[in-house]
Order: structure tokens, then sequence, then C-alpha cells
């Protein structure tokens, strides 16, 4: 990953079916603490399913899913955590 975030590294897991949610959990919790932004090229067509997977809560928040040509890229950014609000639930 890139230690910038202006222009960060896109991992690629588009040929993943099975599991996708834990690797993409794996990355993030795995990435070095300068990093602000990872994004993930991703097959088309399970936005829906993104969304519902990384809601509310967690160190990182899904901002975006951008359709490219033949795949989507997702973007996370790192979040401070809320010690009176850990779910973010108050921003609804």
């Amino acid at each position: 990953m890139s230690n910038t975030t202006d222009s960060p590294e896109i991992i690629d897991i588009q040929h993943v079916t099975c599991g996708l949610v834990p690797l993409m959990e794996t990355h993030l919790s795995g990435s070095e603490p300068e990093v602000e932004i990872v994004k993930f090229k991703i097959r088309q067509g399970i936005e829906t399913e993104l969304w519902n997977a990384f809601g509310t809560g967690g160190q990182w928040r899904m901002i975006e899913i951008k359709s490219d040509l033949f795949f989507d890229i997702a973007s996370f950014v790192r979040v401070e955590q809320d010690k009176l609000d850990p779910l973010g639930l108050m921003t609804f």
C-alpha cells in the first residue's frame, strides 16, 4: 500500500468470489497507521452487498464505489473511534 493519501495503491481483488469481506477487512486492519485511504478493485454488481457489509462502525468507512470498465473501485478512509458512539449511529 502507498503511504501517501493523494495516490493510494489499488488492491486488486476482483477475482475473489468467496470470502471477499473478510479479505478486505484483513487488508484494512493490516494497513500501516499512516495510510488514510485504501482502494480495492472489485467485480461489478456487488455494491449493495458491500454497503451492507461495511455499513457503520469500525476503524474504516467506505466512502464510495466508482464504476469503471469491467470492474468497480471501492474506497475506504480511516476514521477515529468515538468512545461514546462506537457504531457511528449518532450521524443518522
